[in-house]
This record gives C-alpha cells, sequence and structure tokens, in this order.
C-alpha cells in the first residue's frame, strides 16, 4: 500500500504533505504497542487501496434507507459521497458540508488520520446554534455498496451555548462486497451544551472500521457517547475526551458482541485538564465463537484537576473456549484530591444460573441467550430514544435467537 501512496500527487499541498506524513509514518504494525492486538494488514490484505477519486457505481434503494433508520431527519452518505436527494432534515441547525480540501490535526504521527487527511472525499460539518434545544435523533447513514477502497470521511460539529442535540451514527453495507471506512470526527460542546451521541456498528462480517472520534467540552457541559458494535469484520474505535471547562461530564458506553472471527478494538482516552469534573465509563463485551476484543481505556488527571471523580469499567462475557480478550485499563493521577476507579473482569456464564432457567422450563439455548441479553442490557439503558433502543434490543435478540 504504501508504494500505491507515493504515486499518488495531489493539487493541495496541505494533503499533499499530510499524504508524505502517512507514508512516513508506514502502517500500522503489531510490533507498535497501540496495534499490539491488532493486525490491521489483515484489513488491506482483502485488496483494499486508497480512493483518490470517487466515482459512483450505483445507488441505494429508499426502502435500504428505510429500513435502517428511524428519524425524518437523515445525512446520506453512499460510498464515501454525501447524497442530498437522499438526505432529509425537519429541525434547523446549520449544515454545511465540506470535501477533502479541509485539514486538521495536522502533523499528528498517527498513520490514518493522516491518510485521511490526505485522501478525505467528504464529510459533514454541523454548526449547532446556542440555545438549541431539540428531542429529534439526527441521524448519520455511512451507506458501502460494491466498492472495494478505503473510504476516508472527515467529520465536524460544534455544539453551541445552552444547545441540546441528539446524533446516531450507522456504519451499513449494502450487499456482500468487503468493505472499510475510515473515519474522523472532531465534536465541540460548549459551555453548559448537552450532547447525546450513539455509534450503531452493524454492516455485516465484511465491513471494517477504523473509527477516531476526538471531543472536547466546555465548562458545564455534558456529553454521552455510546459505542454498540454488533457485527462487522475488524473494528477499532478510537475516543478521546479532553475535558477543558470545571463542572463538566463525560459519559462513554460501549457494548460489543462478537461471533465468529470477528474483531472489536476499544481504546479510550479522558484527559482532565481542569478541576471538578467527571467523567464515568462503561465497556461490556460479549464474545462467542473465535472472536477477539480488545479494550485499552486511559484516564489522565492533570495536576490543576483536583475534585476529579473518574470511573472506568471493563466487563467481559466469553462464550466459548476460543474467544480471547485483551484488557487494559489505566490511570494517570497528577492531583491529589481525587476520586478515581478503574477495573476489568473477564468471566463466564455460570452453570448455577443456566440451571435456574432450565428448572423453570426454559430450554438450554434460550436460557442462554435471555443469560446473555440481560448482560448487555446495562449499556442498552445508556440509550435515552426510546425507538433506538427497543430497535437495538430487537436486533441483539435477533443475534442471540431468543423473543423479548
Amino acid at each position: 500500500m504504501i508504494e500505491q501512496l507515493k504515486d499518488i500527487q495531489l493539487s493541495d499541498k496541505n494533503q499533499q504533505q499530510s499524504l508524505q506524513n502517512a507514508i512516513n509514518i508506514g502502517i500500522p504494525t503489531m510490533k507498535q504497542e497501540e496495534w499490539k492486538y491488532t493486525y490491521y494488514n489483515k484489513i488491506l490484505q482483502k485488496g483494499f487501496i486508497p480512493a483518490i477519486e470517487i466515482k459512483e457505481i450505483s445507488t441505494v434503494e429508499q426502502e435500504f434507507i428505510d429500513a435502517n433508520s428511524i428519524s425524518k431527519n437523515r445525512i446520506v452518505f453512499i460510498n464515501g459521497i454525501f447524497h442530498q436527494e437522499l438526505s432529509t432534515l425537519t429541525v434547523q441547525p446549520k449544515i454545511n458540508f465540506w470535501n477533502s480540501n479541509n485539514i486538521t490535526e495536522s502533523n499528528t504521527k498517527d498513520f490514518l488520520l493522516e491518510l485521511n487527511n490526505a485522501l478525505a472525499s467528504d464529510g459533514f460539518f454541523i454548526e449547532i446554534e446556542d440555545n438549541f434545544i431539540s428531542e429529534e435523533l439526527i441521524e448519520i447513514l455511512y451507506i458501502n455498496q460494491n466498492f472495494q477502497q478505503i473510504i476516508n470521511l472527515k467529520n465536524k460539529i460544534k455544539v453551541g451555548k445552552n444547545s441540546q442535540v441528539k446524533i446516531a451514527e450507522y456504519y451499513l453495507n449494502d450487499d456482500s462486497t468487503p468493505a472499510y471506512n475510515n473515519i474522523v470526527t472532531q465534536i465541540e460542546v460548549a459551555e453548559n451544551a448537552h450532547v447525546e451521541w450513539y455509534k450503531i456498528q452493524d454492516g455485516g462480517a465484511l465491513l471494517n472500521i477504523t473509527d477516531n472520534t476526538f471531543v472536547k467540552q466546555a465548562t458545564k457541559s455534558i456529553c454521552n457517547i455510546t459505542t454498540i458494535s454488533l457485527t462487522g469484520g475488524i473494528t477499532r474505535n478510537i475516543l478521546q475526551f479532553d475535558v477543558n471547562g470545571e463542572r463538566a461530564e463525560s459519559h462513554m458506553n460501549g457494548l460489543y458482541l462478537l461471533n465468529n472471527e470477528e474483531h472489536v478494538d476499544n481504546r479510550t482516552l479522558v484527559n482532565h485538564n481542569v478541576a471538578n469534573c467527571e467523567s464515568f465509563e462503561l465497556y461490556k463485551g460479549i464474545l462467542g465463537g473465535k472472536s477477539t476484543g480488545v479494550f485499552n481505556g486511559k484516564i489522565v488527571v492533570a495536576q490543576a484537576a483536583q475534585k476529579t471523580n473518574a470511573f472506568q469499567s471493563n466487563r467481559n462475557l466469553l462464550l466459548s473456549n476460543d474467544a480471547t480478550i485483551y484488557t487494559k485499563p489505566q490511570l494517570e493521577i497528577f492531583a491529589d484530591d481525587v476520586k478515581c476507579s478503574h477495573g476489568a473482569t473477564s468471566s463466564q456464564i455460570e452453570d448455577s444460573e443456566l440451571f435456574y432457567l432450565q428448572a423453570r422450563g426454559i430450554g438450554k439455548e434460550t436460557a442462554r441467550g435471555l443469560l446473555v441479553f440481560a448482560y448487555g442490557a446495562e449499556v442498552l439503558e445508556k440509550v435515552k430514544n426510546n425507538i433506538l433502543r427497543e430497535k437495538l434490543q430487537l436486533k441483539i435478540a435477533e443475534l442471540l435467537k431468543i423473543e423479548i
């Protein structure tokens, strides 16, 4: 792939510099600590090449979009290109769209960020004005269809003071063709603003995702990000919070339901830079087949961040002897007046739990599915949108082959 990148010539000098940065950094390998348990080359071995210029091959049927959407407020991307005719917005935030000429976070020393800087095909810029409050869900649909190239999308959202917004992202694959999305999103949450953000990753075994999301919070803001990984090939989620205003709250929730040979790598970083803030983190994994889960969570409390409350938990349920979990919670505390805790657990379903349900006339497989469903319910309860939560519950019940 590096040789292919060397042959690319871009007209924008900033993009060309980012491309050169990516070449100099090189493709991530398992020799690097950050990639120790995720083999990135396994994605590239499927034949993905960087998409320099994306040309439409086909369009997605409206029925497919309706089946995967619950809101009238939609922003639709197909194969890395925004489709206005399929997008609808009934709320009034200012919406702008940018293309690959936008360069941010340059010289990051991260191959995927620099690749995104250089080759981003499209993205969205949502600017929410001050004092804007809406209960309506804004949906972002990333749909892949018969397109075996690396799709790079760059997004940014600014939420004004005292505003409230709810956004859901869906990662979808419309057919049986391998697909790969490399997405970078920046979220700026102003003073006293409230953001709920849901990432729903359910594109089937042939969809691969590398997602980088960066959040900056101001005073008294609240940001809640919930990541639900249901089906996929290799998925790597990077979530970073920079807490820059006092009395801010940060919430990170995740549920990954893996089977077969699926691989999900969740990495979180919370930088508590000021005093009197709180962060709460709960990630739960359900792993069957020959699947692999990776969790690396890090909380950094700066010396100025006195009176910080930070809690982190990663819990995993292993459903087979061939499933693997690598988990590493971390704390770096430079302040002396804080409340911080972290922990990780891995376990299997207890025979006594199965026996309890079987003794009441429930078949073994159904009992097993019900126990697993109940295990993941704690994270699903973090989804405040009732329709979305019910949709996710039905999907998980379907994967577990139970009725609810």
